[in-house]
């Protein structure tokens, strides 16, 4: 019976009451299976190490970076090398034509006009001081073959070079506040007020043509329109040129007899100032102008007189002047039509004495043909007898001088015309300066160029003549009182004295002394 019904003795087993855990039996399973919870609590404890390890590192990698974009700042120093183009500005910036041009324009705007003509001009004569200042003039603006300075001199070692200091200073201190140089009010400027008054009032129509050459003189020292212990004096006077300038190019207005004078004088003036400012756009067009006023007032196949358009009359004196005006340019790199220099050749041809070498100033009345003595103002025909001077002859000698073609003539003796200077240089050298008031020797225009000329030609003509000049100028340059109104300059003596007055005797020996330093010889520089 047991064995039959032993299948369902197992199912009765098997009711849930009967086979129920109790808490004991739990805990000892839980305690047999704990190992392999806590293996498994422990190897995910190690993976979240790891995961925590890679963030960590991830985290350290991605931090990295910032470092390595922050060392970036150290580049400042590359900004420091963007400021070179700053110092390139500043080197722009301190050319001297930049600044001065800038200046110039400024101005130019707010400065008066007045203009005059060449000290010289009244009379119906070579007006011999023109000449000078055409001297002055081309020496100035030429630079290079024609001009020496830099350094070769004028800093008072010497006694001519202390004589052109106290000089400027005269004329520094006589200097407008509108940068021109009052022929006939000058003394209005005087510094010493409880000394007597400067005298030796000029022209008045000649501020113009007395302004250029003031200016020459201060140039000439290597004074320019940005160095120089005077650049603030020459860059006034160049300021006032430029307001007085038409707009056809005309320096000042057409008074005259003195108009191309003065417009000569002026022009020089200018190209000196353009050509020692790296030829300053500022200067150009003025220079430009001013040449056009020249060229076209000249004479067809001939030369030039007092009108600014052609009439057919000539003469030595302004000749000269313009030949100078138009070398200053040349030298500035300015166009010019050479048909004008051999106009000019074949005008003093044509008033040489061909005997005696002596060029005279011109054809018709008051002119005295070709190898006539110089011209003088009526009052002055017997005080200053025209046989004192070869004036004239020096400006042709010096003209020539300047328009030989140095690329062909290495010594004057090669010279085309070489009979013919040698004869003007002879008959110079026998007629030299000497300042005697009672015997009427004086004559600054002529003792200029024949000082130029003299300086060009070279010994033994110009060894003696400067032993004479300087004789004739240191003596009589008024030094008695430093503290005086008169102390550095000349009086205004001589044939011409009248119309150019104390500024222009004193720009012009000035200029005189300056030629022991200030110019190359156009056949080699010395």
């Amino acid at each position: 019976m047991v064995e039959h019904h032993a299948d369902l003795v197992d199912y009765e087993y098997h009711r849930p009451w009967e086979h129920e855990h109790t808490f004991n039996d739990v805990l000892a399973e839980q305690l047999r299976r704990a190992p392999y919870i806590i293996a498994s609590i422990f190897v995910h404890f190690l993976i979240g190490l790891v995961v925590a390890g890679i963030m960590v590192l991830v985290g350290k990698d991605d931090s990295t970076p910032p470092q390595l974009v922050a060392a970036p700042p150290p580049p400042p120093p590359e900004i420091e090398e963007e400021e070179e183009p700053e110092e390139e500005i500043i080197e722009e910036i301190v050319e001297e034509p930049v600044v001065v041009e800038s200046e110039l324009e400024e101005v130019v705007e707010q400065e008066t006009l007045e203009e005059t003509g060449d000290p010289d001009m009244n009379a119906d004569a070579a007006f011999d001081s023109d000449a000078w200042n055409n001297d002055v003039g081309l020496g100035g603006g030429a630079g290079g073959k024609y001009g020496g300075r830099g350094g070769r001199g004028g800093g008072g070692k010497t006694k001519e070079e202390a004589a052109v200091l106290d000089a400027l200073k005269w004329l520094k201190d006589h200097q407008s506040q509108g940068g021109f140089w009052d022929s006939d009010e000058f003394m209005y400027n005087d510094v010493y007020d409880g000394k007597p008054a400067s005298d030796g009032a000029g022209n008045p129509v000649n501020d113009v043509g007395l302004t250029g050459l003031a200016l020459l003189a201060f140039l000439g020292n290597n004074h320019t329109l940005s160095s120089g212990k005077y650049k603030n004096v020459v860059s006034n006077g160049i300021n006032w040129l430029k307001e007085v300038q038409s707009d056809t190019g005309l320096f000042g207005e057409d008074v005259g007899n003195a108009t191309l004078y003065n417009h000569s004088i002026a022009t020089m003036a200018m190209g000196e100032a353009y050509y020692f400012s790296s030829k300053s756009p500022v200067l150009k067009r003025p220079m430009k102008n001013a040449v056009s006023v020249i060229v076209n007032a000249r004479n067809n196949y001939s030369a030039w007189r007092y009108d600014l358009e052609p009439n057919g009359d000539n003469d030595s004196s302004i000749t000269g002047w313009m030949v100078f005006a138009l070398k200053t340019a040349e030298d500035g790199k300015i166009p010019i039509d050479h048909a004008c220099f051999e106009g000019a050749e074949t005008w003093f041809a044509s008033m040489e004495d061909k005997n005696t070498g002596r060029t005279g100033y011109a054809w018709g009345d008051g002119g005295g043909g070709p190898g006539s003595l110089p011209s003088r103002p009526p009052q002055y025909i017997e005080k200053f007898p025209a046989d004192k001077s070869e004036s004239l002859t020096a400006v042709a000698l010096l003209s020539r001088i300047f328009m030989t073609d140095t690329s062909k003539v290495k010594s004057w003796k090669d010279h085309e015309n070489y009979e013919m200077l040698k004869k003007q240089a002879d008959l110079i050298a026998n007629k030299l300066p000497k300042w005697d008031e009672d015997d009427g020797s004086i004559d600054m225009y002529y003792w200029y160029y024949g000082t130029f000329a003299m300086n060009q030609w070279g010994n033994p003509h110009w060894n003696n003549w400067k032993k004479a000049i300087e004789q004739a100028l240191l003596p009589n340059q008024r030094r008695e009182d430093k503290e005086d109104n008169f102390f550095g300059s000349w009086d205004p003596a001589g044939p011409w004295g009248d119309d150019g007055g104390r500024v222009y005797s004193t720009a012009i020996c000035a200029l005189m002394l300056e030629v022991y330093y200030r110019y190359a010889q156009v056949l080699g520089a010395r």
